[in-house]
């Protein structure tokens, strides 16, 4: 349980960066792009995947993974610009859904009633929680849908290659080749763009780097917990998901003082009985 609550605490960071991003005018993607080479190299420097033996079976799972890793980290940000936080959020994490049904389906897990309760509930939370209202920008209305498969498939590929090609020898290693592929693809995604000349300015670097030490550890506590929380997939992303929500929701009245619409409270409810649930139905 604490490797889920230590990837949530990472995971929620990410969202409280980006709006911190914006506000500082911090150009998204070469500080994205900083944020890969960073959590690449932390990933060097702790996993070491020369010292591991054949790590061949990973190649293919680390490099889809990286390139919807760079392409769903800049969707989110361009989107919350355009779109709004609000229903960005809802995009992204209400993939919870099927992540849940396609990892229950192929995996044959079978959570029990008040499992497949909690994990509803978690739904309700995710969807309530995150609401926001009208869209404020609907030329970018595609972006949603694109955020919601890509999250989809993100995560049931990181759940399927750790169940089928990760060893806890490669544990640590998986990371770290997703993050040197999606740093990778955004450096050669970057050539192309003239906002590679924001690379000049340190609060690039400054907000990329520390970006990328809690991306690190957000991928890095999620395969952890995966392989030795003891607890079905299923359970975890839905622990995951409602996590991020109720930690980024609390920090974001602190540090930014948003306020909660009646709505969002009454996500946070499902969201908090949702995780009583679950915990309930563990063995």
């Amino acid at each position: 349980m604490a490797l889920v609550i230590l990837s949530a605490l990472f995971g929620a960071a990410l969202y409280l960066f980006f709006k911190a991003f914006e506000r500082l005018g911090i150009s998204l993607l070469p500080a994205i792009v900083v944020n890969y080479l960073t959590a690449f190299g932390f990933g060097l420097a702790y996993s070491q995947p020369w010292a591991v033996g054949d790590i061949s079976l990973l190649w293919l799972p680390s490099a889809l993974q990286g390139g919807l890793f760079i392409l769903l980290f800049w969707l989110i940000g361009i989107a919350s610009q355009r779109v709004g936080i609000s229903p960005t959020t809802v995009a992204s994490k209400m993939s919870l859904a099927f992540t849940v049904l396609i990892t229950v389906l192929i995996f044959r897990e079978a959570p029990s009633v008040l499992a497949w309760t909690g994990i509803a509930l978690a739904v309700l939370g995710v969807s309530f929680s995150s609401w926001g209202g009208s869209l404020q920008g609907a030329k970018g209305w595609w972006y949603l849908p694109v955020i919601f498969v890509a999250s989809t498939f993100s995560d049931v590929l990181l759940n399927a290659a750790q169940r089928t090609r990760v060893t806890p020898l490669t544990e640590a290693v998986f990371p770290t080749l997703i993050f040197g592929f999606a740093a990778l693809f955004g450096v050669c995604w970057l050539l192309f763009r003239k906002d590679r000349s924001a690379l000049r300015e340190p609060r690039t670097w400054i907000g990329g780097a520390l970006l990328g030490g809690v991306n690190y550890g957000s991928i890095y506590f999620l395969v952890l917990a995966l392989s030795k929380s003891g607890l079905p997939a299923s359970s975890v992303f839905s622990l995951l998901n409602v996590g991020v929500i109720l930690i980024g929701t609390a920090a974001a009245m602190v540090l930014f003082k948003e306020r909660l619409r009646p709505v969002q409270w009454i996500g946070l409810a499902c969201s908090i009985a949702s995780l009583s649930l679950l915990l309930s139905s563990m063995p």
